[in-house]
């Protein structure tokens, strides 16, 4: 990553073009950077009256899973606790949520506090819950 201009040849730099002796060209040519990089500093002194190196806000792209969308994946884990990543995500987007990965609900998830199960519940007989297989098909219980 570059590292930012020092602090005291950004005060000189302001300075320089606070005189009006020379342009800013001049003042770029005269410190060896870049005319955009005076044009740069001399905004931030403007808008801020400092001219320290901005932070980044964030770092990466903006987060897709917003508050709202947290707030849906705990109500569905409230409603039922054995969801897996993927049903998860398959309900979210049912829902008009963000299309999101599966890894990306994961780290929501443990950002929220929240445990996942890992897979669906089956039961050991292999009947999916709720339904019972008789002679002329799967019937409801």
């Amino acid at each position: 990553m570059p590292v930012p201009y020092s602090m005291d040849l950004r005060w000189r730099i302001v300075q320089a073009c606070q005189r009006g002796t020379q342009s800013q060209r001049e003042v770029a040519e005269y410190f060896q950077v870049s005319l955009a990089t005076v044009e740069n500093i001399l905004r931030l002194y403007r808008r801020t009256g400092d001219v320290s190196p901005r932070k980044p806000d964030h770092l990466g792209p903006p987060a897709r899973i917003d508050d709202k969308a947290r707030e849906q994946l705990r109500r569905f884990l409230a409603k039922q606790p054995d969801m897996t990543l993927a049903e998860l995500r398959q309900q979210l987007v049912r829902d008009n949520g963000p299309l999101v990965s599966t890894s990306r609900i994961c780290r929501v998830l443990q950002e929220m506090g929240l445990r996942r199960k890992k897979r669906p519940y089956m039961p050991a007989n292999g009947t999916p819950r709720g339904y019972v297989r008789s002679g002329d098909g799967i019937t409801r219980r």
